[in-house]
Formats: C-alpha cells, sequence, structure tokens
C-alpha cells in the first residue's frame, strides 16, 4: 500500500469520524432542547401548584375579611422619658498617658440577668408560597427612584384593581382581584428587588409604599397593594380603614417609639402613615406570618452619592478624608427607633450592629488600620478611642434635633455634632472590625460608655460578664484612656448592654 493509499484511508477515516460527531452533536442538542422542554413544562406545573396553593390561601383569607372586623382605638405613642444630657468632661492628661497603664481598679461583677440581651435577627420570611414571573403575560414596568437608586417592577398590562366600596365586601373582592396570576409578575419583581438590595424588612415596606403609589397614586389602591405584598410576603399585617381612608397596620418584634399602636390579640400593631384614632381593623391572619424586625445586619446596597466629604482629625495625630453615601443618609433619616421587649435601653442595640457600609470602610479604615499597626491591644483601642474623643465635636440631641436621637455609625461620621451615645456606637463598631475585639455598650443614668473584652492583660476599671473582663472606655471622657471611668459614673451600678 503506497503512502497516498493511506492518507486516503485516514481522510475516509476521520470524515467518519466527523460525521459521527455531528451526528452525536445533533443527537445531543435535541436531547437539550428536550431537557429544557420538559423543565419548562414542570416548572410551569409546579408553579400552577403554587398559584392554585396561594389563591386557596387568599380565598380563605377573603372570606374572614367578609366578616372579621372590630372597632380599635389608638394607644398613645412610646416616648421615652429624656433625660438630662451630661457634658462631656475633659480629662488633662499629658500626651504621653495615652500610651501608659492607668493604675485605677473599679470591678463590678455582672450576671446574666443583669445583662441585657437582644436575640439574633431571624432570616427574612419566605413568602407564602414560590412565585415565579410568566413572561408571555403582558406586563409594563414601573420605574421608582429609591434613596437615589433605580428601582423597576413589572405590573398587569391590564391592571384594573378597583376598590369599589370602601368596606368589607368591598376590600374582599379587591384582594380576590390581586391573587390572580397576573399580579405574580409584581409580587415576583419586589422579592428580587427586596433580595437585590439587601433590603431589611423596614426597608421593604418603605419600597412597596413607593412602588404602589407610583402605580395607583396616593390612593386606597396603593395601599392594599402595599398590604396584599406584605402578606404574600409572609409578614403580619392588619388591613384597617376610617375617615374614609384604607391603612395597612404592621406587627413588630420591636416597640416602635413616636408611633401609635393598636392592640390586635394581644399583639401591638403599627399603623403606617395614620394618625386616626379610631379604625374598625380586619383580624383575618395567614398562617405562617411573622413580624417585622428592626435589626439591621447588613449593608442596603443602595446607590452611591458620596457627595458628602468630611475632614476629621484626631488630637494625637490621625487625618482622614471620610466619604458618606447620602442615600444611607436620608434612609436611616426614616428610620423608626424601636427597642426590643420592655426595655428602652436596647434600642442603641440596633444602631451598634448595624455594620458600616463598605463605601465608608473604604474611605474610613485604611487610615485608621494604619494608625495602629504594629500597636499592642490596649495601644490600638487608646488609639480608636481618642480619635472618636477628639475628631468630633460634642452636641446635645434636644438642641439639634428637638429630641433625643441616636446615630448609626455613619451619621455620626456625616452630622456635625455627636453625643456620648453616637460616639459609643461609633466606637463599638470601629473596635469589633479593626481590633477584633468584643465590646459592651454600658449605660449609667444619663450617659451610655462601652467596655472592651481585652485577650492581652489591661490594667484600670472594668466589668466581669461571662467569665471574661470588660475594661471601662468612655469615648465621652476626651482624652482619658482606657481603663478609666468618668467622674460622677458608678460601674458597680451600671447596666451592660450585649452586643452582638
Amino acid at each position: 500500500m503506497n503512502k497516498w493509499s493511506i492518507v486516503l484511508g485516514l481522510l475516509l477515516v476521520a470524515t467518519s469520524a466527523l460525521g459521527q460527531m455531528d451526528d452525536f452533536s445533533k443527537t445531543f442538542e435535541q436531547f437539550r432542547r428536550d431537557q429544557m422542554q420538559q423543565y419548562d413544562t414542570f416548572k410551569i406545573s409546579q408553579q400552577a401548584e403554587y398559584d392554585a396553593f396561594r389563591r386557596a390561601q387568599n380565598e380563605q383569607y377573603a372570606t374572614f375579611m367578609r366578616d372579621s372586623w372590630e372597632t380599635a382605638y389608638a394607644l398613645p405613642a412610646i416616648v421615652v422619658e429624656e433625660e438630662e444630657e451630661l457634658a462631656p468632661v475633659v480629662y488633662e492628661a499629658p500626651v504621653e498617658e495615652i500610651v501608659t497603664e492607668t493604675a485605677s481598679y473599679s470591678e463590678a461583677i455582672i450576671t446574666k440577668e443583669e445583662v441585657i440581651i437582644v436575640p439574633q435577627p431571624s432570616a427574612k420570611p419566605a413568602p407564602i408560597a414560590p412565585v415565579e414571573a410568566i413572561d408571555e403575560i403582558p406586563h409594563k414596568t414601573v420605574a421608582i427612584s429609591f434613596y437615589g437608586t433605580l428601582v423597576s417592577v413589572g405590573f398587569p398590562l391590564l391592571d384594573d384593581l378597583k376598590i369599589k366600596s370602601l368596606n368589607e365586601k368591598g376590600l374582599a373582592d379587591a384582594w380576590m382581584h390581586l391573587s390572580d396570576a397576573k399580579y405574580n409578575i409584581t409580587l415576583s419583581n419586589v422579592l428580587s428587588v427586596r433580595d437585590a438590595l439587601s433590603l431589611c424588612d423596614w426597608g421593604y415596606i418603605d419600597m412597596l409604599q413607593a412602588v404602589s403609589e407610583k402605580q395607583y397614586g396616593k390612593t386606597n389602591e396603593a395601599v392594599l397593594m402595599q398590604a396584599y405584598l406584605l402578606a404574600q410576603s409572609n409578614y403580619k399585617v392588619r388591613l384597617a380603614y376610617g375617615e374614609g381612608r384604607l391603612y395597612v397596620l404592621v406587627a413588630s418584634e420591636f416597640s416602635i417609639l413616636r408611633m401609635n399602636r393598636y392592640e390586635i390579640n394581644g399583639e401591638y400593631f403599627y399603623p403606617l402613615n395614620c394618625e386616626v384614632g379610631e379604625l374598625k381593623i380586619c383580624k383575618a391572619y395567614f398562617e405562617k406570618e411573622r413580624a417585622i424586625s428592626l435589626q439591621l445586619r447588613e449593608e442596603q446596597k443602595l446607590d452611591e452619592d458620596m457627595s458628602s466629604v468630611r475632614q476629621l482629625r484626631s488630637k494625637y495625630g490621625i487625618v482622614v478624608d471620610v466619604a458618606v453615601n447620602k442615600n444611607e443618609v436620608d434612609f436611616f433619616n426614616h428610620y423608626p427607633s424601636a427597642y426590643f421587649g420592655n426595655n428602652s435601653m436596647t434600642r442603641w442595640v440596633v444602631y451598634a450592629n448595624t455594620p458600616l457600609s463598605e463605601h465608608v470602610q473604604a474611605s474610613l479604615y485604611p487610615t485608621l488600620k494604619k494608625s495602629i499597626v504594629g500597636l499592642s491591644e490596649r495601644d490600638a483601642v487608646n488609639k480608636l478611642l481618642n480619635f472618636v474623643q477628639t475628631a468630633f465635636t460634642y452636641g446635645y440631641d434636644n438642641q439639634v434635633w428637638g429630641y433625643d436621637r441616636a446615630f448609626f455609625a455613619s451619621e455620626t461620621l456625616h452630622y456635625p455634632y455627636s453625643d456620648c451615645e453616637d460616639r459609643s456606637i461609633l466606637f463599638a463598631r470601629l473596635v469589633r472590625d479593626l481590633v477584633d475585639l468584643d465590646v459592651v455598650l454600658i449605660y449609667y443614668p444619663g450617659h451610655l460608655a462601652t467596655a472592651v473584652a481585652f485577650k492581652q492583660e489591661v490594667n484600670g476599671d472594668y466589668l466581669t460578664y461571662k467569665g471574661h473582663r470588660y475594661t471601662v472606655c468612655d469615648p465621652t471622657f476626651v482624652n482619658a484612656p482606657v481603663g478609666m471611668t468618668m467622674p460622677g459614673m458608678n460601674n458597680r451600678e451600671a447596666q451592660v448592654i450585649a452586643l452582638k
């Protein structure tokens, strides 16, 4: 056999192999299409089952809506009794004392029963049933600016939501209208927005109101849509009406300050955008509904407006330009203050446990980290303590805001004035993030400070909790180093507020 015969034979084999590969490729592609078609068929079938389940739940709910109403009267809003704010105290110490040991000792043994503990937040509730929009249903997109962030939500092209009469029957009929599968696009989209922006429960409520009002205006239909979307998302809400207007009430794990409330079956519900004292409230409920939480444990992913830049300069040499997202500041400005259980001091936990956003950390943390690199725990904390003590101007809430108001850490970095609670909240955040030490808040009458659980031996005033020594660090006792208690404060009578 000559070489040309061999080449020809190889070409024939290769051609045959290519043909087989081509046949295999076509067979595989057909298999893939068949599998996708089967999956789509299954998904549509599964979604139909979910829709049927949700509609059955809503039918039962609407049945109760037709006769399960009763009149209720608003209870006075909770207002924390304001204490006289203590003025900051300046400790006139030599410069070198910031890196020397303090010699005072004052121990207080704290038992677990005396410590205020706020439980860890649970995951966001799952919707009544999984929901996925069907693209084939004609829809339109409604866009809003949510604290500077573009949010787009689909609504049915034929959106004919109408409350024909503001009474039990009219609201039940409108509720059933919303349970039609054509509104899946809206429910699916708002849940996606909640996840994409990492919205907390209050942020979700706020977003739903903005979207609903963009679609329906400031009408009863907008309120009904907001209530419907919250209920389908498994939040515990109640419908109410009075003086010709519809309202939505939400149950909260926390007692919300400065907002009227209604007691329903032993549980408090808070009306949104309502000052009416007497309401007729629907007591219908979904079995697995959950009250909202006001804890913030992750950054709200709002678009950045970094136009706010502030230079901070501490007495002992830290100079940093801090950029704060104005959109986040605006969001916090509308966030309700609330406390857990019956203890008003837990309201500070929400602020202290909220992380600084990534863009704030990016502008602030590199400089702070550089200033403490190579230092012992005590010296590093001293640097951060002095930064919070001296880089900010003290201001009294009553003079600046007209009422007691705590700041999230980023707000303290943004606003020109801050008080003892704001400084303690910021300092607690910095120590946990930059030195990786546990911190608690310490409450004295009229004053808030902190204490740090050092891993190394550190002298100074301290409290003992869970077998660990927490050394006093007071961000308002200006120039005072680690371990010094502000004059007039008694650590044996202090209350410890645990943070995460």
